[in-house]
């Protein structure tokens, strides 16, 4: 499922406009885009090396081809993107239409005539391609907060473990190594993001790894009183005011606070109970599926533009082996 209010919102549309925005997506199998602001961000890399050392070789099927001078391969203007090497295109149209409709993957599977297990990595090759709408600055006053989700083995068929039941409790209380954190992030200016970082409580180490080169422009960091916040402002200059939310401290100064940033994480709660808990190694995805919706809800032409950037990424079937091999996203 995805978040009602875009759900309706796509359903109530007219086939008019329901029509426009699958062919959004579906125009990033052309060879160009006739948006002016993406022309930068649709600039050709080596989908192998991100290398952009690369000239033209030739063509295949009226398909431009391209050497690499970084790593030496050979790849297409289609190879590493989402419909790459896809047996079934002529029936991308109507799964679009039941991803952007909140179908589950198995009524997709049944409406679009394909197997559960296709629907299922088809469902996860276009959200592994919205990780390219990750924020890459924030500016003024920045928001950050941690929250966690129970690690889930779900689908995995060589469990260590004894396999447990949806809904049952973690056998520790509170925040231990049997949940995954999270951190989320917001600015004044609409910048959000959420990134997937560790097991347990996140560390001042954490925190670096994912601002890194992100906090440029930042005047001062908002977050509750934990010391990892307080040890990475710290060593970063970064202005901080924390807040004690067991002491009912909400504001500073009248305009320093965290109320943007945890009702970010409320959305992102409710959205992810229509799942019914999904696999950690794939749990990224579903944050950044969350982050395309909201800087597109209720923007027809900005989700035509988001959706082409983010879909017409060429790393898409490398990270998609990468998580399909590894069983948890942690560990090796």
């Amino acid at each position: 499922m995805i978040p009602s209010d875009f759900r309706d919102y796509f359903l109530s549309s007219s086939l008019i406009i329901q029509q426009d925005i699958v062919n959004s997506l579906l125009s990033l199998s052309t060879s160009g885009s006739h948006l002016e602001e993406d022309k930068e961000r649709k600039a050709v890399t080596c989908p192998h090396c991100k290398s952009e050392r690369i000239r033209a070789n030739g063509t295949l099927k009226g398909v431009q081809r391209y050497l690499c001078n970084g790593c030496g391969k050979n790849f297409s203007e289609t190879t590493g993107k989402f419909w790459f090497a896809l047996k079934k295109k002529d029936k991308i149209n109507k799964y679009l239409y039941c991803l952007l409709s909140g179908y589950s993957i198995r009524k997709s599977a049944k409406e679009t005539g394909i197997s559960i297990q296709t629907s299922f990595d088809w469902r996860h090759k276009l959200l592994t391609s919205f990780s390219s709408v990750s924020v890459s600055e924030f500016e003024g006053i920045v928001e950050s907060d941690d929250l966690f989700f129970p690690i889930s083995e779900k689908g995995n068929r060589t469990l260590e473990r004894k396999p447990k039941k949806r809904g049952e409790k973690a056998s520790k209380a509170g925040i231990s190594n049997e949940k995954v954190a999270v951190i989320a992030t917001c600015d004044r200016s609409g910048n959000k993001d959420f990134e997937v970082v560790t097991t347990g409580r996140i560390s001042k180490k954490d925190l670096n790894k994912v601002y890194q080169g992100k906090l440029d422009k930042a005047t001062v960091l908002c977050s509750d009183s934990h010391r990892s916040y307080a040890a990475f402002a710290k060593s970063n200059t970064i202005i901080h005011k924390k807040f004690n939310a067991s002491k009912g401290q909400k504001t500073v100064d009248k305009i320093y606070h965290v109320q943007n940033v945890n009702n970010m994480d409320m959305r992102l709660r409710k959205f992810m109970e229509s799942f019914n808990g999904v696999a950690t190694k794939y749990l990224q995805n579903y944050l950044n599926w969350f982050l395309v919706l909201e800087k597109i809800k209720n923007k027809t032409n900005k989700m035509a533009t988001l959706a082409s950037i983010a879909l017409a990424s060429n790393q898409v079937w490398i990270q998609f082996k990468e998580i399909a091999i590894n069983n948890m996203l942690f560990g090796t």
